[in-house]
């Protein structure tokens, strides 16, 4: 907080989507710490986005970056999901898309994306999925930027740790379906945040 000059312990969430410039310079303004999501914008959108929240004078800004496993391609898969989306596209009116391509970029081969944030210098920038590489994290770090990222089991955390990051968010399984695991296919143990009777609450379905 002192680092940020925050008056109020709030961080507002950055999700891909829904947070806007506008949203996260009200929270700004309020004492908390405005964020704004890219996970799915290109560069140009991210720097529009930024370059919005600045000119409402707010106060500092976290910028959220996925950092999931790059998608590859594969074609004959891709082209077996088209085919088979073809009638729901005929039944709206619709002529289904040529390809397939990722919505979410992950910010690990993406480095237009890095030199939008080293230019824009925002006050934080969040990991969400997983870690950027060494020389991203240098790079951000000498543009000034306090780093985070999101930790779903204590493995992951010391991995945050060793990397060198400033803290961790601790996100427990009561997240919802949108936790930000670092490997999908890694033992998951769903541990929470929440207690109940003096034992870590783990759903049911985890059990």
């Amino acid at each position: 907080m002192q680092r940020l000059g925050l008056r109020l312990p709030i961080v507002q969430a950055p999700m891909a989507g829904v947070s806007t410039p506008r949203m996260a310079a009200e929270v700004a303004r309020a004492g908390g710490l405005g964020s704004i999501a890219v996970g799915a914008m290109g560069p140009e959108a991210a720097r529009d986005n930024i370059e919005t929240f600045r000119a409402l004078g707010a106060g500092p800004l976290n910028v959220n970056v996925f950092v999931h496993r790059p998608a590859r391609a594969d074609p004959r898969r891709e082209a077996a999901w088209l085919r088979r989306l073809a009638p729901r596209f005929a039944d709206a009116g619709a002529r289904p898309p040529d390809s397939l391509d990722e919505i979410y970029r992950s910010f690990l081969d993406d480095d237009a994306m890095l030199d939008v944030l080293v230019q824009a210098k925002p006050e934080v920038v969040s990991f969400h999925f997983g870690l950027p590489r060494p020389e991203q994290v240098e790079a951000l770090r000498a543009a000034g930027c306090l780093l985070v990222a999101t930790a779903t089991s204590p493995m992951e955390g010391r991995a945050i740790e060793r990397a060198g990051l400033d803290a961790i968010v601790a996100q427990g399984y009561e997240a919802g379906g949108h936790r930000g695991v670092f490997d999908v296919d890694a033992p998951d143990a769903c541990l929470g945040t929440l207690r109940c009777c003096g034992c870590w609450r783990i759903p049911r379905a985890c059990r």
